[in-house]
């Protein structure tokens, strides 16, 4: 016969603290392995490995800006599926034949695109747009003839009015 104050014994894996004591140390690593791995296959999309030639373009790309605020430069730009269409206004002496037209993606470099923008029998510009829309990017437009540019960091939408200025 058993006394009665005997506590029941029970083993180390039965008991339900042990599944703690080992569990969220087994959890830790499992989550440390799936980190690691999703850091090492993962692609590193944010670090620019130009990014001082960069800079340096910027600066210098600084006098178009200025060039455009003097010239009172701006535009409005229409995105479709398959075109793009600006209107530009300021005091040009005449009105550039091409403009260049940069988007640029905020984060993924190999999404940025350069469009060429013919001027049509409207005075318009018009070029072939290959973007999915809609989507965020800043949009650059210059003249490379006349040495300005304006731009915009618009959420881009198919027929939405976009407008781009000197800042």
């Amino acid at each position: 016969m058993k006394p009665e104050n005997q506590e029941r014994i029970t083993r180390w894996y039965q008991e339900p603290y042990m599944l703690l004591v080992i569990g969220i140390p087994i959890v830790a690593v499992m989550w440390g392995v799936v980190m690691l791995s999703a850091a090492l296959s993962g692609k590193d999309s944010l670090v620019s490995d130009s990014y001082y030639k960069d800079g340096m373009a910027y600066t210098q790309d600084h006098e178009a800006d200025e060039k455009a605020k003097r010239l009172q430069v701006s535009g409005n730009a229409v995105f479709t599926a398959d075109e793009v269409r600006v209107i530009i206004d300021g005091y040009l002496d005449d009105f550039p034949h091409t403009l260049r037209m940069t988007l640029i993606h905020p984060t993924l470099e190999d999404q940025d695109q350069v469009l060429l923008l013919q001027k049509m029998a409207d005075g318009s510009y018009a070029g072939v747009n290959d973007m999915n829309l809609p989507g965020k990017r800043r949009i650059w437009l210059d003249s490379l003839d006349q040495g300005w540019r304006i731009r915009a960091h618009p959420f881009i939408e198919a027929g939405k009015d976009i407008a781009l200025s000197s800042k």
